[in-house]
């Protein structure tokens, strides 16, 4: 019987610092990056920010970085969690082409960029915190197994 790959790593575990630690909190910060992205593609910003580009440039590098960070520190089995966090490539593309049909601007070759390394970042980030984690329960569950030698 085959098991699903989707787990969400157990709570409590060491994975992120307590008040991170939360897979509701983790997944909201996840759906409200994609609701600003998306409304980002849907909404015709360049009047408005068009003074402010390099803002423009980190807002997609943040939202993305969150995008592809989440699947890697909540979702358990590991190539499920990378394979997820690059996906968001594609996402991106994608609400780059809503944003050029929808609002009529000019696609943006920096900001296509900007989403591609938002995602490098926020995979690289989830490995550190992953690799981390590895590190962490196995020296626990080594330290575990010893038993002290007391003399009587």
């Amino acid at each position: 019987m085959a098991t699903s790959h989707l787990h969400i790593m157990k709570q409590n575990s060491p994975m992120l610092k307590p008040e991170l630690d939360n897979g509701k909190k983790m997944i909201g910060y996840w759906s409200a990056s994609l609701v600003l992205i998306l409304a980002g593609s849907l909404i015709p910003f360049n009047a408005i920010i068009a003074n402010f580009y390099g803002l423009d440039t980190l807002a997609h590098i943040i939202l993305y970085s969150v995008l592809s960070f989440v699947p890697m520190v909540l979702l358990a089995d590991r190539k499920t969690a990378v394979l997820v966090s690059i996906a968001m490539t594609p996402l991106g593309y994608l609400f780059e082409s809503i944003n050029v049909v929808v609002t009529g601007e000019p696609f943006h070759a920096l900001n296509a960029l900007a989403n591609n390394a938002g995602v490098i970042l926020g995979i690289v980030v989830g490995f550190v915190i992953r690799l981390k984690n590895h590190y962490e329960t196995e020296k626990n569950h080594e330290t575990s197994k010893q038993t002290p030698f007391h003399k009587g």
